[in-house]
């Protein structure tokens, strides 16, 4: 009753275009730019894409583009909510970087069709690192997703990987990323707890792979059984 209360003085106007409808001030996006955000959507959805990283261009005889298949991945599968169009990544800098963390809830809205598509369930969910205390947003983006996801199969939820350095992935090249990545990670809980199990590990962005890579590396050494991954957004990056 509070909750309505103040909404009614302090109404959640939509973070791309400053309107008001009942979608807004429940995801913080109105019906109109939704709709526009699905049209975008359905455009690149008719391109042939690789099911790894979302690119337009891949080989006839392969579901992995060039680029993918140029990588020795630790992963065994990727899936992405949704992928990175010009809509979408200015809602998610949104998200992200300007902390309107009511976004984290539109962005797990697909879930449910996307989960079909994995290979294998898993037995626990571990959640990428992503919260930036020093820049104010203690949350992460993908943890709506985490959480929903935990709830509907009855599994475990756990952030047990650190990170350990303080340099960021964006702005650095492709090799940049992958080398720093080795480098960046531990695991917190160094027992037998990971051994035999199917694992999903849960980011917000898949720009080259790197950091899943690593962590997955981290968990097969651990003793992971599988590891395989979702992300809320999904392309080739910056």
């Amino acid at each position: 009753m509070f909750s309505r209360i103040l909404s009614f003085f302090y109404p959640t106007l939509c973070l791309v275009c400053d309107t008001k409808d009942t979608l807004s001030e429940k995801f913080g996006i109105c019906r109109t730019c939704a709709r526009e955000r699905n049209h975008a959507q359905k455009l690149a959805d008719q391109k042939e894409r690789c099911q790894v990283c979302g690119q337009t261009e891949k080989k006839e005889s392969s579901e992995e583009c060039e680029y993918c298949n140029s990588r020795f991945l630790f992963f065994s599968q990727v899936v992405s909510l949704r992928f990175r169009l010009s809509w979408e990544r200015k809602v998610f800098q949104k998200c992200k970087f300007e902390n309107d963390r009511v976004l984290a809830n539109f962005f797990a809205l697909d879930f449910q069709a996307k989960i079909k598509s994995l290979a294998i369930l898993p037995d626990t969910i571990l959640l990428v690192p992503s919260k930036d205390r020093a820049s104010g947003r203690d949350y992460h983006p993908a943890e709506v997703l985490a959480t929903r996801l935990a709830r509907k199969w009855n599994i475990s939820k756990t952030e047990q990987i650190r990170k350990k350095s303080k340099e960021k992935q964006s702005g650095k090249s492709y090799f940049e990323r992958f080398s720093h990545a080795k480098k960046a990670f531990e695991i917190i809980k160094k027992d037998r707890s990971w051994e035999g199990l199917d694992i999903l590990i849960i980011d917000d962005i898949f720009t080259t792979g790197a950091t899943l890579n690593e962590v997955a590396r981290l968990l097969l050494l651990s003793g992971a059984k599988t590891v395989s991954c979702m992300v809320l957004l999904s392309n080739e990056g910056d």
